[in-house]
């Protein structure tokens, strides 16, 4: 393990990565679904909001290529504008986790003690609580909306990111280059910034990309429930709710977002699987 980041490492790093094809693929997708999100006023055939009762739960056709809703929405349309939310959804509870976490796990891995034992503990007792009771105590205090609702799920993520930081603090804490750079009269500041922070962060991107699919997937089961996206607003996860009324009359309106959801989801789980080869000891054949 190096002390900082080089641009040779950086290149094999890349290199690497790109020999992920599946992975690749994910960012692919997901780049492309983000593209998609911003130019969704752009690309979209209707506007998402307009009701029509003469086209209500018509089934995938020419002129709407996923069908309509029980308003005669066009489901196109609404998946288009639901994917910004849905994204925006994973993002926010994926920064709140690492808020919550990041900062308290270097601490508890650098300074160790009853600063670690404190911590550690009380994330043993945040832990300790069912996730799902927790996320809808959480939102039952601050109300129905989905920012509420990724707190919830960015509070629950955050005993892992905790728990990693701290790990792999206390890993490269140990390292032979971090006792030298202390014994010639070095900052803790300096040494955090220069050693400790370049070379715990690799394995935080594997985690932040797994966790954006989790975070997801608990956007789409909090608003499924109610909890998440509040009308008019809609997310993938809501619209799973709604059209789940009706899915003796149309299963369209439950199948093309719940496909959305899962391939979106598998595609930042690859992500993190080749961010995770990539960068992992075991496969630094060429170092």
């Amino acid at each position: 393990m190096t002390a900082h980041a080089s641009p040779s490492a950086l290149r094999r790093f890349l290199r690497r990565f790109a020999r992920q094809r599946l992975s690749l693929a994910g960012l692919g997708f997901v780049a492309f679904l983000s593209a998609a999100a911003v130019a969704a006023p752009l690309i979209a055939p209707y506007d998402p909001m307009a009701i029509n009762l003469d086209r209500v739960l018509q089934g995938p056709s020419s002129s709407h290529w996923f069908g309509t809703d029980e308003l005669g929405r066009d489901v196109f349309s609404r998946m288009l504008f639901a994917a910004r939310i849905s994204l925006l959804a994973a993002l926010q509870a994926v920064v709140i986790a690492l808020l919550i976490g990041v900062p308290p796990g270097l601490i508890a891995g650098l300074a160790g003690g009853y600063a670690d034992s404190f911590t550690m503990r009380a994330t043993d007792a945040l832990m300790a609580f069912p996730p799902l009771i927790l996320a809808v105590a959480i939102i039952a205090v601050l109300g129905p909306s989905l920012t509420n609702a990724m707190i919830a799920v960015g509070v629950l993520l955050s005993p892992t990111f905790l728990r990693l930081m701290r790990a792999t603090t206390m890993s490269v804490a140990s390292e032979t280059y971090v006792e030298a750079a202390r014994s010639i009269g070095c900052s803790e500041a300096w040494i955090i910034t220069r050693h400790i922070l370049p070379n715990v962060i690799s394995p935080l991107f594997v985690q932040i990309s797994v966790f954006a699919g989790v975070a997801m997937l608990a956007e789409a089961g909090l608003s499924f429930l109610g909890l998440g996206t509040q009308p008019p607003d809609s997310s993938w996860g809501a619209m799973v709710g709604r059209g789940f009324r009706y899915i003796d009359h149309a299963p369209s309106l439950i199948l093309f977002p719940g496909l959305a959801i899962a391939i979106t989801v598998l595609a930042l789980y690859t992500i993190g699987d080749g961010l995770r080869d990539a960068l992992g000891r075991e496969v630094r054949t060429d170092t």
